[in-house]
């Protein structure tokens, strides 16, 4: 069978040689395309693994980004809280240096005090006990 046609393409047998190296030649070429397509197939599979992996990188990414967001809000929200924590508290401690100061002025007054008893026009003349009570009450009160 192959004899017959070779007899058809292949005149004589000097001419062999060279139909058999074409046909050789075509079946190389054929392998390397086979083998071509194989590495290329396997190239697209892994471009596709590595894209899907980047996918899901950029996920993530997204993700960490937009947490990162909220709590950079978050970090402000108690930043802004803390400041005006910090603000009462130094309004807080000068309001009681000013009375921690308040208050040993008056306790100076009160220990330099001497009492004396009041003489007759004194009583006469001096306001009532009441009056000066209720305006010493009056000086007295809380700041």
């Amino acid at each position: 069978m192959w004899s017959s046609l070779l007899k058809l393409f292949a005149p004589a047998k000097s001419a062999l040689v060279p139909y058999v190296l074409c046909v050789l030649c075509l079946l190389f070429i054929a392998w390397q395309h086979s083998v071509h397509a194989l590495r290329l197939s396997a190239a697209r599979a892994e471009l596709s693994a590595e894209q899907a992996a980047h996918d899901a990188t950029r996920s993530a990414l997204d993700q960490a980004m937009t947490d990162i967001a909220r709590l950079n809000a978050a970090l402000d929200a108690a930043h802004n809280s803390t400041s005006a924590l910090q603000d009462s508290l130094r309004d807080a401690l000068a309001r009681e240096a000013e009375a921690v100061t308040a208050a040993a002025a008056r306790k100076q007054i009160l220990d330099q005090m001497r009492t004396r008893t009041r003489t007759e026009p004194e009583t006469l003349e001096v306001i009532d006990d009441d009056t000066r009570r209720a305006v010493a009450d009056r000086l007295n009160r809380p700041l």
